[in-house]
């Protein structure tokens, strides 16, 4: 299943298999949303950047196509998607696609660089022909980054994104 990378609370009888094989859930616990690419922000909704100078640059980033906001020749966010029509995957998840990074500088958050980078994705994602943007959040504590989440699940809720399901990730065996 795309965008489930652990055991989701609907496989309780896998969790037991886990457990009764000696692993225990030490990871953490991922919430998997997911929204309409339709219900997104559009940036001919909106077209005017949220700063002033602000520019979206397009190139390849480790998850997908990466689409960075500049100003000032500086990158201060970035957003990466990628398409999951492969041709080894289910056909019923034709037109998914899933977001690899969503990252703003700690100085540009909350002043709308966040959504008008999601608007541009959502706009090259139209064009592929995706209809589905799966996304990730951690449910509790702070990432190994140092990142906590609480403002992110807000975030992606604002934007009309909805909780699929949540994973328990991280399992170990001693």
């Amino acid at each position: 299943m795309p965008g489930v990378y652990g055991v989701p609370e609907q496989w309780p009888h896998v969790a037991a298999l886990y457990r009764g094989a000696g692993f225990s859930h030490t990871g953490h616990t991922e919430v998997v949303y997911l929204a309409r690419v339709e219900d997104l922000p559009s940036p001919g909704r909106n077209p005017d950047p949220p700063l002033d100078g602000l520019a979206v640059s397009r190139s390849v980033g480790i998850n997908g196509c990466r689409l960075s906001a500049v100003l000032a020749e500086e990158v201060i966010g970035y957003i990466e998607t990628e398409v999951l029509d492969h041709p080894e995957r289910l056909s019923r998840h034709g037109g998914w696609a899933d977001v690899g990074n969503l990252h703003i500088a700690p100085g540009y958050r909350r002043r709308g660089v966040g959504s008008w980078l999601l608007g541009h994705a959502a706009g090259w994602l139209r064009l592929a022909g995706a209809n589905r943007l799966l996304n990730y959040a951690w449910l509790e504590g702070t990432d190994p980054g140092g990142l906590n989440y609480d403002d992110y699940r807000a975030f992606l809720s604002a934007m009309g994104f909805r909780e699929l399901t949540r994973t328990e990730r991280g399992w170990t065996r001693e």
